[in-house]
């Protein structure tokens, strides 16, 4: 063990060392730095960059997590966060597909209360289930996959005290997201699909409106599955209601749509076989098999699943454990009870 008269002196020894020393061998001397300097970020994103080296990914997460509480702003710091999902995170997209803020893909605004009522229902939605769920939601971390300008991120985190890492495609997207909607419980990353995330790094993952953005739904939903120790929150357009073929032209990015069945057996097979709660959601206004507005928000609200229901919101577990004061919808079609 080592003593230091001063954090500086603490690092420039770790740093020196680490060009030596396995990381695994490193770590007491890291733990002895911060307990003489435990408001030194620096250090403590030492210490994440050491437990990485040594495969330690969730002590790595939690020790970057520590560290963005005392630096919320630092850049090195979100960075080291972020590197414990995935070592793809700031890659470059490749060409062909619109990332832009003005694609029409995304709904974009500086403040939570001006994002469309549909989009917030979903991420309200599953707030309410992890709160229950969980019962004390503190020290666990979320994924929301594809979070767009980061909104629901920060509203699970608002609603729930959880920390939440979203990941979205679109590099304008995440730098919205940090400057509006990052905080020491909340940080985004870009990262394209395909990706690897790491396996079992998350207490629960969200996914709203993503999978059918995706060729390979199921790979998409794979990385989404292996990265969590459950539950898994969904919502996709339905099939049924919106068939694709007849509204591709109306949604540009979707590569498919899906009837609940398609979800439940694409999850089933990667090891999320219960449903523990499921939701239906009317958005627009529809005539001739044409679009042709927005109902209004006060429409938009969640209510019971239906084959009419046009989009899907799903709550997927590894388990059959239901929330506290939830049951199962038998009735949902496809879905095993």
């Amino acid at each position: 063990m080592n003593t230091y008269s001063y954090p500086d002196e603490a690092l420039a020894h770790l740093l020196q060392c680490a060009q030596e020393v396995p990381a695994a061998d490193l770590l007491p001397d890291a733990q002895a730095a911060i307990n003489g300097f435990p408001h030194d970020a620096r250090l403590r994103t030492m210490q994440a960059i050491l437990h990485r080296a040594c495969g330690q990914a969730e002590a790595a997460l939690d020790a970057s997590w520590k560290a963005l509480v005392l630096s919320p702003k630092d850049e090195i710091v979100r960075q080291e966060l972020l590197f414990c999902v995935s070592e793809q995170m700031g890659l470059v997209a490749p060409d062909g597909h619109d990332f832009s803020l003005e694609s029409g893909e995304r709904q974009t605004a500086p403040h939570i209360h001006n994002i469309r009522a549909d989009h917030r229902a979903r991420y309200a939605w599953a707030a309410r289930l992890l709160r229950s769920h969980f019962r004390d939601n503190s020290g666990l971390t979320g994924l929301d996959a594809f979070c767009g300008n980061g909104y629901g991120s920060r509203m699970i985190s608002n609603l729930t005290g959880s920390r939440v890492i979203g990941i979205d495609g679109s590099t304008e997207a995440v730098e919205l997201a940090e400057r509006h909607y990052g905080n020491h419980l909340v940080a985004f990353g870009q990262a394209f699909f395909p990706f690897e995330l790491t396996p079992g790094l998350f207490d629960y993952a969200v996914s709203f409106e993503s999978v059918e953005h995706v060729p390979d739904s199921e790979a998409l939903l794979a990385q989404i599955c292996r990265s969590t120790k459950g539950p898994v929150f969904l919502s996709v357009p339905n099939e049924r209601a919106l068939p694709h073929a007849d509204f591709s032209a109306q949604f540009g990015f979707h590569c498919r749509h899906f009837t609940s069945e398609d979800i439940c057996q694409f999850m089933s097979r990667l090891g999320f076989p219960y449903v523990l709660a499921s939701a239906g959601q009317q958005v627009y206004r529809v005539q001739d098999q044409r679009l042709t507005g927005l109902l209004p928000e006060s429409q938009m609200h969640l209510r019971p699943l239906t084959d009419h229901s046009q989009f899907i919101m799903l709550m997927f577990s590894r388990d059959g454990e239901q929330p506290v004061g939830q049951t199962a919808n038998p009735a949902l079609p496809g879905v095993p009870g």
